[in-house]
């Protein structure tokens, strides 16, 4: 228990280190990249749960913040919004309120799943919400049953607006018409609803 706390703080540390200096980078307008997109959020735990905070979190513990800003990629990231992280938490038995509780919470899970270090869960769970390509909604509503990842031999089905993962005891999620199609130079950005789950938990 010692370790797995001592864990948790040191990945919270690391996400509040590298938000400061994510966040000065960021950009706005039509030049924008994918990272530039999550870090509008600005990354402090907050009330608003329709942005990408934890998703911020997540993509900093796992060293992925750098990618996501390479202009050289051309993909597609379906991006949970914190509503979607607190689901997931409350999915795995959080009973507790609020982002920081939920996004410490998850931690402790991937740490007891990753068998005392959360890194490389926490990576390939984020990399199953990677699309190596740029697909539209168009794309995702007419033309395509399935989408591949960039986790290594890892997909999931489509189903109009609902994307079907490898857990079948967890709801899927589904992308939101409203805030997706969000362009970036270096590919598109679709919302969910919930956590993309790359395997049977």
């Amino acid at each position: 228990m010692r370790r797995i706390l001592f864990l948790v703080t040191s990945v919270l540390m690391v996400f509040s280190l590298g938000a400061t200096a994510l966040a000065s980078t960021g950009k706005k307008g039509p030049d924008r990249t994918i990272a530039d997109i999550v870090v509008a959020s600005g990354g402090e735990f907050d009330d608003n749960h329709r942005d990408f905070d934890i998703l911020l979190n997540a993509v900093i513990t796992a060293d992925l913040a750098e990618t996501l800003a390479s202009p050289d990629i051309d993909f597609t990231v379906f991006a949970p919004t914190d509503l979607a992280f607190v689901r997931l938490a409350t999915d795995l038995g959080f009973t507790g309120e609020g982002e920081a509780a939920a996004w410490e919470f998850l931690v402790g899970a991937l740490t007891t799943l990753g068998d005392g270090d959360p890194i490389p869960v926490l990576t390939s769970v984020l990399l199953y919400h990677v699309a190596p390509e740029r697909l539209t909604m168009d794309d995702l509503l007419f033309d395509i049953d399935t989408v591949d990842t960039a986790l290594e031999g890892a997909s999931f089905d489509i189903n109009r607006r609902t994307l079907v993962d490898n857990d079948p005891d967890v709801k899927d999620p589904k992308i939101s018409f409203r805030k997706s199609n969000k362009r970036a130079t270096n590919g598109i950005v679709h919302t969910i609803s919930r956590v993309l789950i790359p395997l049977d938990l």
